[in-house]
Protein backbone atom coordinates (compact mmCIF):
# COMPACT_ATOMS: atom_id res chain seq x y z
CA UNK A 1 0.00 0.00 0.00
CA UNK A 2 3.11 2.52 1.18
CA UNK A 3 4.76 1.52 -2.27
CA UNK A 4 1.50 2.53 -3.96
CA UNK A 5 0.74 6.16 -2.78
CA UNK A 6 4.48 6.65 -2.95
CA UNK A 7 4.74 5.89 -6.86
CA UNK A 8 1.78 8.53 -7.23
CA UNK A 9 4.03 10.77 -5.41
CA UNK A 10 6.64 9.96 -7.79
CA UNK A 11 4.73 10.17 -11.38
CA UNK A 12 2.47 12.08 -10.99
CA UNK A 13 1.91 16.16 -10.85
CA UNK A 14 -1.10 17.52 -10.09
CA UNK A 15 -3.93 17.78 -12.22
CA UNK A 16 -7.68 18.87 -13.63
CA UNK A 17 -10.40 17.73 -11.03
CA UNK A 18 -11.98 14.42 -11.79
CA UNK A 19 -16.03 14.49 -12.18
CA UNK A 20 -16.12 11.69 -9.90
CA UNK A 21 -14.80 8.35 -8.09
CA UNK A 22 -15.77 5.34 -10.19
CA UNK A 23 -15.91 4.99 -14.03
CA UNK A 24 -19.09 3.54 -14.17
CA UNK A 25 -20.64 6.90 -13.26
CA UNK A 26 -18.51 8.05 -16.39
CA UNK A 27 -19.39 5.10 -18.95
CA UNK A 28 -22.71 5.21 -18.38
CA UNK A 29 -23.51 9.25 -18.27
CA UNK A 30 -24.93 9.98 -15.38
CA UNK A 31 -22.11 12.51 -14.17
CA UNK A 32 -20.86 14.83 -16.81
CA UNK A 33 -18.04 17.24 -17.29
CA UNK A 34 -19.82 20.14 -18.97
CA UNK A 35 -23.79 20.32 -18.64
CA UNK A 36 -23.97 23.40 -21.52
CA UNK A 37 -22.78 20.89 -23.77
CA UNK A 38 -26.83 19.50 -24.48
CA UNK A 39 -29.74 21.59 -25.72
CA UNK A 40 -31.76 22.71 -22.61
CA UNK A 41 -35.55 21.63 -22.47
CA UNK A 42 -35.14 18.64 -24.92
CA UNK A 43 -34.74 14.84 -24.82
CA UNK A 44 -31.16 13.81 -26.61
CA UNK A 45 -29.87 10.14 -26.69
CA UNK A 46 -27.00 10.92 -24.92
CA UNK A 47 -25.16 7.60 -24.70
CA UNK A 48 -25.10 4.04 -26.61
CA UNK A 49 -22.69 1.11 -26.13
CA UNK A 50 -22.84 -2.15 -27.27
CA UNK A 51 -20.36 -4.95 -26.57
CA UNK A 52 -19.99 -8.75 -27.40
CA UNK A 53 -18.35 -11.40 -27.53
CA UNK A 54 -18.29 -12.34 -31.27
CA UNK A 55 -16.45 -15.26 -31.32
CA UNK A 56 -14.21 -17.74 -29.55
CA UNK A 57 -12.65 -21.20 -30.08
CA UNK A 58 -14.44 -22.54 -27.32
CA UNK A 59 -18.05 -21.20 -27.91
CA UNK A 60 -17.41 -20.43 -31.78
CA UNK A 61 -19.96 -18.05 -32.80
CA UNK A 62 -21.19 -16.40 -30.43
CA UNK A 63 -23.21 -13.25 -31.90
CA UNK A 64 -26.37 -12.41 -30.65
CA UNK A 65 -25.89 -14.67 -27.43
CA UNK A 66 -24.22 -12.45 -25.11
CA UNK A 67 -24.84 -8.79 -26.24
CA UNK A 68 -24.43 -6.28 -23.92
CA UNK A 69 -26.34 -3.11 -24.83
CA UNK A 70 -26.74 0.13 -22.55
CA UNK A 71 -28.98 3.13 -23.88
CA UNK A 72 -29.45 6.42 -22.02
CA UNK A 73 -32.04 9.12 -23.30
CA UNK A 74 -31.09 12.40 -20.98
CA UNK A 75 -33.21 15.61 -20.47
CA UNK A 76 -31.23 18.58 -19.46
CA UNK A 77 -33.57 21.14 -18.52
CA UNK A 78 -31.20 23.77 -17.26
CA UNK A 79 -27.23 23.37 -15.67
CA UNK A 80 -28.71 22.90 -12.58
CA UNK A 81 -31.13 19.94 -13.24
CA UNK A 82 -31.31 16.87 -15.55
CA UNK A 83 -33.51 13.93 -15.82
CA UNK A 84 -32.06 10.74 -17.52
CA UNK A 85 -33.91 7.26 -18.63
CA UNK A 86 -31.44 4.38 -19.32
CA UNK A 87 -31.76 0.82 -20.12
CA UNK A 88 -29.09 -1.96 -20.00
CA UNK A 89 -29.62 -5.84 -20.83
CA UNK A 90 -27.07 -8.38 -19.85
CA UNK A 91 -27.18 -11.74 -20.94
CA UNK A 92 -24.30 -13.37 -18.79
CA UNK A 93 -26.68 -12.80 -15.82
CA UNK A 94 -29.69 -14.71 -17.07
CA UNK A 95 -30.21 -15.37 -20.65
CA UNK A 96 -33.93 -15.43 -20.38
CA UNK A 97 -35.90 -13.22 -21.45
CA UNK A 98 -36.55 -9.71 -19.55
CA UNK A 99 -34.87 -10.83 -17.05
CA UNK A 100 -31.67 -9.59 -18.22
CA UNK A 101 -33.25 -6.37 -18.93
CA UNK A 102 -32.68 -3.18 -16.26
CA UNK A 103 -34.78 -0.26 -16.09
CA UNK A 104 -33.72 3.17 -14.41
CA UNK A 105 -34.59 6.75 -13.83
CA UNK A 106 -32.67 9.02 -12.48
CA UNK A 107 -33.41 13.05 -11.26
CA UNK A 108 -30.68 15.42 -10.61
CA UNK A 109 -30.99 19.08 -8.99
CA UNK A 110 -28.73 21.46 -7.86
CA UNK A 111 -30.02 23.88 -4.96
CA UNK A 112 -26.95 26.40 -4.20
CA UNK A 113 -24.54 24.00 -2.08
CA UNK A 114 -26.41 20.79 -2.07
CA UNK A 115 -26.69 18.28 -5.30
CA UNK A 116 -29.81 15.94 -4.54
CA UNK A 117 -29.82 12.67 -6.72
CA UNK A 118 -32.27 10.02 -7.24
CA UNK A 119 -32.05 6.82 -8.83
CA UNK A 120 -35.45 4.78 -9.66
CA UNK A 121 -35.71 1.47 -10.79
CA UNK A 122 -38.69 0.47 -13.49
CA UNK A 123 -39.16 -3.45 -12.87
CA UNK A 124 -41.06 -5.12 -15.18
CA UNK A 125 -42.88 -9.03 -14.24
CA UNK A 126 -42.03 -11.10 -17.56
CA UNK A 127 -44.94 -14.02 -16.10
CA UNK A 128 -48.58 -14.33 -16.98
CA UNK A 129 -49.52 -11.69 -15.05
CA UNK A 130 -47.91 -8.85 -16.61
CA UNK A 131 -47.49 -5.59 -14.74
CA UNK A 132 -44.46 -2.64 -13.98
CA UNK A 133 -43.32 -1.24 -10.80
CA UNK A 134 -41.40 2.07 -10.30
CA UNK A 135 -39.59 2.10 -6.78
CA UNK A 136 -36.17 3.01 -5.55
CA UNK A 137 -32.98 1.36 -6.41
CA UNK A 138 -32.43 -0.10 -3.55
CA UNK A 139 -28.23 -1.00 -4.30
CA UNK A 140 -27.99 1.98 -6.30
CA UNK A 141 -25.04 4.32 -5.95
CA UNK A 142 -26.74 6.86 -8.16
CA UNK A 143 -29.19 7.97 -5.23
CA UNK A 144 -27.19 10.74 -3.10
CA UNK A 145 -27.31 14.37 -1.22
CA UNK A 146 -24.43 15.87 -1.82
CA UNK A 147 -23.40 19.27 0.04
CA UNK A 148 -20.42 21.49 -1.17
CA UNK A 149 -18.78 22.53 2.94
CA UNK A 150 -16.60 24.69 1.05
CA UNK A 151 -14.32 25.39 -2.38
CA UNK A 152 -12.46 22.45 -1.34
CA UNK A 153 -14.29 20.15 0.31
CA UNK A 154 -17.56 18.17 -0.05
CA UNK A 155 -19.41 15.60 2.12
CA UNK A 156 -22.00 13.18 0.36
CA UNK A 157 -24.48 11.00 1.87
CA UNK A 158 -25.68 7.80 0.16
CA UNK A 159 -28.34 5.75 1.17
CA UNK A 160 -28.38 2.48 -0.42
CA UNK A 161 -24.43 2.34 -1.51
CA UNK A 162 -21.94 4.67 -0.98
CA UNK A 163 -19.51 3.53 -4.25
CA UNK A 164 -16.66 0.78 -3.33
CA UNK A 165 -16.31 -0.37 -7.04
CA UNK A 166 -12.46 -0.57 -7.18
CA UNK A 167 -10.30 -1.06 -10.45
CA UNK A 168 -10.93 -0.60 -14.31
CA UNK A 169 -9.76 -2.85 -16.39
CA UNK A 170 -10.21 -5.29 -13.31
CA UNK A 171 -13.60 -3.77 -11.91
CA UNK A 172 -14.89 -5.54 -8.98
CA UNK A 173 -18.04 -3.73 -8.71
CA UNK A 174 -19.32 -3.68 -5.19
CA UNK A 175 -16.88 -4.80 -2.84
CA UNK A 176 -19.21 -4.07 0.08
CA UNK A 177 -22.26 -6.55 -1.10
CA UNK A 178 -23.72 -8.35 1.20
CA UNK A 179 -26.06 -11.17 1.82
CA UNK A 180 -28.61 -12.61 4.69
CA UNK A 181 -31.15 -15.16 5.65
CA UNK A 182 -34.71 -13.53 6.17
CA UNK A 183 -37.14 -15.80 8.01
CA UNK A 184 -35.85 -16.94 10.99
CA UNK A 185 -35.40 -20.83 9.89
CA UNK A 186 -34.52 -22.78 13.21
CA UNK A 187 -32.26 -24.87 10.25
CA UNK A 188 -31.29 -23.58 7.40
CA UNK A 189 -32.06 -26.62 4.30
CA UNK A 190 -31.47 -26.98 0.40
CA UNK A 191 -34.71 -25.62 -0.14
CA UNK A 192 -36.30 -23.01 1.99
CA UNK A 193 -39.34 -23.76 4.22
CA UNK A 194 -41.89 -21.33 4.86
CA UNK A 195 -41.08 -17.97 3.42
CA UNK A 196 -37.06 -17.81 3.92
CA UNK A 197 -35.10 -16.15 1.61
CA UNK A 198 -31.63 -14.47 0.94
CA UNK A 199 -31.65 -11.05 0.66
CA UNK A 200 -28.65 -9.03 -1.03
CA UNK A 201 -27.71 -5.74 -0.27
CA UNK A 202 -25.04 -3.00 -0.64
CA UNK A 203 -23.51 -0.91 2.60
CA UNK A 204 -24.84 2.87 2.91
CA UNK A 205 -22.47 5.55 4.16
CA UNK A 206 -20.88 8.80 3.99
CA UNK A 207 -17.94 9.66 1.63
CA UNK A 208 -15.85 12.94 2.07
CA UNK A 209 -13.87 14.15 -0.53
CA UNK A 210 -10.79 17.21 -0.24
CA UNK A 211 -9.31 19.33 -3.44
CA UNK A 212 -5.62 19.00 -3.13
CA UNK A 213 -4.42 21.61 -5.72
CA UNK A 214 -6.46 20.20 -9.04
CA UNK A 215 -6.49 16.62 -7.80
CA UNK A 216 -8.91 15.24 -4.65
CA UNK A 217 -8.65 13.11 -2.09
CA UNK A 218 -11.28 11.27 -0.53
CA UNK A 219 -12.76 8.96 2.19
CA UNK A 220 -15.53 7.14 3.30
CA UNK A 221 -17.23 4.97 6.01
CA UNK A 222 -20.39 2.97 5.99
CA UNK A 223 -22.62 0.46 8.05
CA UNK A 224 -25.43 -1.85 7.40
CA UNK A 225 -27.72 -4.21 9.62
CA UNK A 226 -27.68 -7.79 8.50
CA UNK A 227 -29.67 -10.98 10.59
CA UNK A 228 -27.27 -13.60 12.25
CA UNK A 229 -28.19 -16.63 14.41
CA UNK A 230 -27.43 -16.07 18.11
CA UNK A 231 -25.75 -19.26 18.77
CA UNK A 232 -21.96 -19.06 19.17
CA UNK A 233 -21.82 -22.97 17.47
CA UNK A 234 -23.67 -21.42 14.20
CA UNK A 235 -21.94 -22.72 11.34
CA UNK A 236 -23.88 -22.40 7.96
CA UNK A 237 -21.45 -25.41 6.50
CA UNK A 238 -21.36 -27.65 9.22
CA UNK A 239 -24.16 -26.63 11.70
CA UNK A 240 -27.19 -24.55 10.56
CA UNK A 241 -29.05 -24.48 12.91
CA UNK A 242 -30.53 -21.55 14.95
CA UNK A 243 -31.92 -21.09 18.27
CA UNK A 244 -32.96 -17.54 17.67
CA UNK A 245 -31.59 -14.65 15.23
CA UNK A 246 -30.50 -11.06 16.25
CA UNK A 247 -29.48 -8.17 13.68
CA UNK A 248 -26.12 -7.46 13.67
CA UNK A 249 -23.87 -4.38 12.22
CA UNK A 250 -21.43 -4.70 9.36
CA UNK A 251 -18.84 -1.38 8.96
CA UNK A 252 -17.05 -0.43 5.63
CA UNK A 253 -14.36 2.15 4.67
CA UNK A 254 -13.07 3.37 1.71
CA UNK A 255 -10.23 6.10 0.75
CA UNK A 256 -8.62 6.96 -2.67
CA UNK A 257 -6.89 9.24 -4.52
CA UNK A 258 -8.04 10.38 -7.98
CA UNK A 259 -5.93 12.64 -10.83
CA UNK A 260 -7.67 13.46 -13.82
CA UNK A 261 -6.59 15.92 -16.61
CA UNK A 262 -8.51 15.40 -19.93
CA UNK A 263 -6.30 13.54 -22.56
CA UNK A 264 -3.26 13.85 -20.66
CA UNK A 265 -2.87 11.77 -17.30
CA UNK A 266 -5.07 9.84 -14.96
CA UNK A 267 -3.59 8.41 -11.90
CA UNK A 268 -6.05 7.41 -9.26
CA UNK A 269 -5.77 4.54 -5.80
CA UNK A 270 -8.80 3.16 -4.71
CA UNK A 271 -9.43 1.29 -1.37
CA UNK A 272 -12.20 -1.26 -0.15
CA UNK A 273 -13.17 -2.96 2.67
CA UNK A 274 -15.60 -3.97 5.38
CA UNK A 275 -16.02 -6.85 8.37
CA UNK A 276 -17.77 -9.97 8.75
CA UNK A 277 -17.58 -11.78 5.98
CA UNK A 278 -17.61 -14.73 8.10
CA UNK A 279 -20.94 -14.26 8.42
CA UNK A 280 -22.59 -12.14 5.55
CA UNK A 281 -21.50 -14.52 2.68
CA UNK A 282 -20.15 -11.84 0.84
CA UNK A 283 -18.03 -12.37 -2.11
CA UNK A 284 -14.64 -9.80 -1.54
CA UNK A 285 -13.32 -8.61 1.88
CA UNK A 286 -11.44 -6.03 0.12
CA UNK A 287 -9.78 -4.53 -2.73
CA UNK A 288 -6.78 -1.99 -3.79
CA UNK A 289 -6.21 -0.82 -7.37
CA UNK A 290 -3.92 1.23 -8.39
CA UNK A 291 -4.13 2.77 -12.39
CA UNK A 292 -1.86 5.26 -14.16
CA UNK A 293 -2.70 6.19 -17.95
CA UNK A 294 -1.02 8.90 -20.02
CA UNK A 295 -0.18 10.57 -23.09
CA UNK A 296 3.13 11.32 -24.32
CA UNK A 297 2.49 13.06 -27.93
CA UNK A 298 0.61 10.02 -29.90
CA UNK A 299 1.63 7.38 -27.81
CA UNK A 300 -0.61 6.12 -25.18
CA UNK A 301 0.31 3.58 -21.83
CA UNK A 302 -1.94 2.82 -19.25
CA UNK A 303 -0.69 0.61 -15.87
CA UNK A 304 -3.14 -0.99 -13.82
CA UNK A 305 -2.25 -3.07 -10.84
CA UNK A 306 -5.60 -4.41 -8.28
CA UNK A 307 -5.28 -6.76 -5.79
CA UNK A 308 -8.82 -8.57 -3.90
CA UNK A 309 -8.85 -10.42 -0.99
CA UNK A 310 -12.24 -12.69 -1.02
CA UNK A 311 -14.54 -13.57 1.45
CA UNK A 312 -13.99 -15.81 4.09
CA UNK A 313 -17.44 -17.68 3.72
CA UNK A 314 -18.99 -16.44 0.37
CA UNK A 315 -22.38 -17.14 -0.86
CA UNK A 316 -23.17 -18.94 -3.71
CA UNK A 317 -26.24 -17.86 -4.48
CA UNK A 318 -29.46 -18.31 -7.35
CA UNK A 319 -30.34 -15.38 -8.96
CA UNK A 320 -33.25 -16.67 -9.76
CA UNK A 321 -34.69 -18.26 -6.57
CA UNK A 322 -33.00 -15.90 -4.06
CA UNK A 323 -31.97 -19.21 -2.24
CA UNK A 324 -28.71 -21.28 -2.61
CA UNK A 325 -27.25 -22.35 -5.66
CA UNK A 326 -26.32 -26.25 -5.14
CA UNK A 327 -29.19 -27.46 -3.44
CA UNK A 328 -27.99 -31.14 -4.41
CA UNK A 329 -25.34 -30.79 -1.73
CA UNK A 330 -26.45 -28.30 0.10
CA UNK A 331 -23.89 -26.02 -0.02
CA UNK A 332 -24.45 -22.22 0.74
CA UNK A 333 -20.54 -21.66 -0.07
CA UNK A 334 -18.67 -21.98 -3.35
CA UNK A 335 -17.72 -25.26 -3.41
CA UNK A 336 -16.41 -28.03 -6.46
CA UNK A 337 -19.24 -30.61 -7.42
CA UNK A 338 -17.82 -33.24 -4.27
CA UNK A 339 -19.04 -30.29 -1.85
CA UNK A 340 -15.31 -29.62 -1.10
CA UNK A 341 -14.53 -25.41 -0.51
CA UNK A 342 -13.13 -23.69 -3.24
CA UNK A 343 -9.57 -23.21 -3.46
CA UNK A 344 -9.92 -18.88 -3.79
CA UNK A 345 -12.41 -18.79 -1.00
CA UNK A 346 -10.54 -16.45 1.83
CA UNK A 347 -7.58 -16.03 -0.44
CA UNK A 348 -5.82 -12.86 -1.36
CA UNK A 349 -4.27 -12.39 -5.53
CA UNK A 350 -3.20 -9.80 -7.87
CA UNK A 351 -3.48 -9.01 -11.18
CA UNK A 352 -1.90 -6.18 -13.24
CA UNK A 353 -1.98 -4.74 -17.12
CA UNK A 354 -0.21 -3.15 -19.27
CA UNK A 355 -1.13 -1.37 -22.46
CA UNK A 356 0.55 0.45 -25.16
CA UNK A 357 -1.45 2.76 -28.26
CA UNK A 358 -0.29 4.90 -30.91
CA UNK A 359 -3.03 7.87 -31.99
CA UNK A 360 -2.97 8.29 -35.45
CA UNK A 361 -5.63 10.68 -37.39
CA UNK A 362 -8.89 8.59 -36.49
CA UNK A 363 -7.92 5.60 -34.72
CA UNK A 364 -5.97 4.36 -32.10
CA UNK A 365 -4.40 0.47 -32.84
CA UNK A 366 -3.15 -0.68 -29.60
CA UNK A 367 -1.55 -3.90 -27.85
CA UNK A 368 -2.11 -5.18 -24.36
CA UNK A 369 -1.33 -7.84 -21.84
CA UNK A 370 -2.48 -8.80 -18.59
CA UNK A 371 -2.06 -11.67 -15.87
CA UNK A 372 -4.92 -12.70 -13.63
CA UNK A 373 -3.55 -14.72 -10.37
CA UNK A 374 -4.75 -17.92 -9.71
CA UNK A 375 -7.10 -16.84 -6.92
CA UNK A 376 -8.16 -13.38 -8.28
CA UNK A 377 -11.68 -12.58 -7.89
CA UNK A 378 -13.22 -10.08 -9.98
CA UNK A 379 -16.50 -8.69 -12.25
CA UNK A 380 -15.84 -10.85 -15.29
CA UNK A 381 -16.24 -14.18 -16.55
CA UNK A 382 -12.17 -14.65 -16.13
CA UNK A 383 -12.46 -14.65 -12.41
CA UNK A 384 -11.37 -17.23 -10.61
CA UNK A 385 -14.50 -17.85 -9.14
CA UNK A 386 -16.62 -18.69 -12.73
CA UNK A 387 -13.06 -20.04 -14.59
CA UNK A 388 -12.57 -23.41 -13.45
CA UNK A 389 -11.74 -26.83 -14.49
CA UNK A 390 -14.18 -29.64 -14.95
CA UNK A 391 -15.18 -30.70 -11.49
CA UNK A 392 -14.74 -26.93 -10.46
CA UNK A 393 -11.95 -28.03 -7.58
CA UNK A 394 -9.07 -25.64 -9.34
CA UNK A 395 -9.58 -22.31 -11.27
CA UNK A 396 -7.59 -21.35 -14.14
CA UNK A 397 -4.19 -21.15 -12.13
CA UNK A 398 -2.94 -18.41 -13.17
CA UNK A 399 -4.49 -16.85 -16.71
CA UNK A 400 -2.21 -14.91 -19.46
CA UNK A 401 -4.09 -12.14 -21.44
CA UNK A 402 -2.64 -10.67 -24.76
CA UNK A 403 -4.92 -8.56 -26.80
CA UNK A 404 -4.95 -6.74 -30.15
CA UNK A 405 -6.96 -3.85 -31.51
CA UNK A 406 -7.93 -0.83 -32.58
CA UNK A 407 -10.44 2.41 -31.70
CA UNK A 408 -12.07 3.74 -34.90
CA UNK A 409 -13.59 7.34 -34.55
CA UNK A 410 -16.57 8.53 -36.20
CA UNK A 411 -17.39 11.68 -34.78
CA UNK A 412 -18.61 11.66 -31.08
CA UNK A 413 -18.69 7.48 -31.70
CA UNK A 414 -16.02 4.90 -31.88
CA UNK A 415 -15.71 1.19 -32.86
CA UNK A 416 -13.48 -1.11 -30.70
CA UNK A 417 -12.89 -4.49 -32.13
CA UNK A 418 -10.38 -6.99 -30.28
CA UNK A 419 -8.46 -10.37 -30.84
CA UNK A 420 -7.38 -11.74 -27.34
CA UNK A 421 -5.58 -14.92 -26.71
CA UNK A 422 -6.14 -16.60 -22.88
CA UNK A 423 -3.30 -18.78 -21.71
CA UNK A 424 -4.57 -20.73 -18.60
CA UNK A 425 -2.10 -23.12 -16.24
CA UNK A 426 -5.25 -25.53 -15.95
CA UNK A 427 -8.12 -26.92 -18.60
CA UNK A 428 -10.79 -24.29 -18.07
CA UNK A 429 -12.08 -23.22 -21.15
CA UNK A 430 -14.94 -25.79 -23.31
CA UNK A 431 -14.35 -27.68 -26.13
CA UNK A 432 -16.80 -26.59 -28.53
CA UNK A 433 -16.30 -29.87 -30.22
CA UNK A 434 -17.44 -32.25 -27.21
CA UNK A 435 -20.27 -30.63 -25.52
CA UNK A 436 -21.98 -32.20 -22.46
CA UNK A 437 -24.65 -31.16 -19.88
CA UNK A 438 -22.55 -33.24 -17.42
CA UNK A 439 -19.54 -30.99 -16.83
CA UNK A 440 -17.35 -34.29 -15.98
CA UNK A 441 -18.33 -35.62 -19.49
CA UNK A 442 -17.02 -32.31 -21.60
CA UNK A 443 -13.61 -31.79 -22.37
CA UNK A 444 -11.43 -28.43 -21.43
CA UNK A 445 -8.69 -27.31 -22.95
CA UNK A 446 -6.03 -24.42 -21.67
CA UNK A 447 -6.41 -21.95 -24.34
CA UNK A 448 -8.99 -20.07 -26.03
CA UNK A 449 -9.18 -17.23 -28.60
CA UNK A 450 -11.58 -14.16 -28.06
CA UNK A 451 -13.02 -11.79 -30.97
CA UNK A 452 -14.83 -8.83 -29.12
CA UNK A 453 -16.77 -6.15 -30.58
CA UNK A 454 -17.66 -2.64 -28.66
CA UNK A 455 -18.73 0.31 -29.87
CA UNK A 456 -19.62 3.57 -27.75
CA UNK A 457 -21.64 7.04 -28.52
CA UNK A 458 -21.53 9.80 -26.38
CA UNK A 459 -23.78 13.08 -27.03
CA UNK A 460 -21.59 14.97 -25.46
CA UNK A 461 -18.05 13.72 -26.95
CA UNK A 462 -16.97 12.21 -23.35
CA UNK A 463 -16.33 8.75 -24.92
CA UNK A 464 -13.44 10.35 -27.01
CA UNK A 465 -11.79 11.44 -23.81
CA UNK A 466 -8.79 8.41 -23.37
CA UNK A 467 -8.26 9.10 -19.95
CA UNK A 468 -11.43 7.06 -18.89
CA UNK A 469 -11.82 5.20 -22.16
CA UNK A 470 -8.50 3.55 -23.42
Amino acid sequence: MFKLISLIAILTPLAGLAQTITQDNITQGTAVADPSKYPFGEFVIDRIIYEERAYSTAQKTELGDSVELEMGIRYQKDENSFARFRFETDPAENRKDNETSNFEIIYNRKFKDFIFQVDLGLETDDSSNGGTNLGMDLDSDDTFISYKSSEKSEVTFYPFNFRTDVGYEFNTKDVTRISYIEGSPTTILSTPANDEEFVTKTIPGIEMKYKLADSYVYAGVGVASYLYPTNSDFDIETNPSATSWERKEASAFKFGYVLDKKDDIRVSLQYAQHGNTEETGALLNSAVSFSYFQVNQALLFSLEVTQTTAGKKPYNLSRSTNWIEDIALNKPVYSDINGDEQDWVGESDTAYGIKLGYNLETTTPYISYKYQGEHFIFNDIESAHLLRTDDESKGHGGLTRVALGSYFYYDNLYFNPQLEWQQAKNPVFSNSTDVSNDRLQSSFKKENVILSLKVTFAYDGSNLNQNWWF
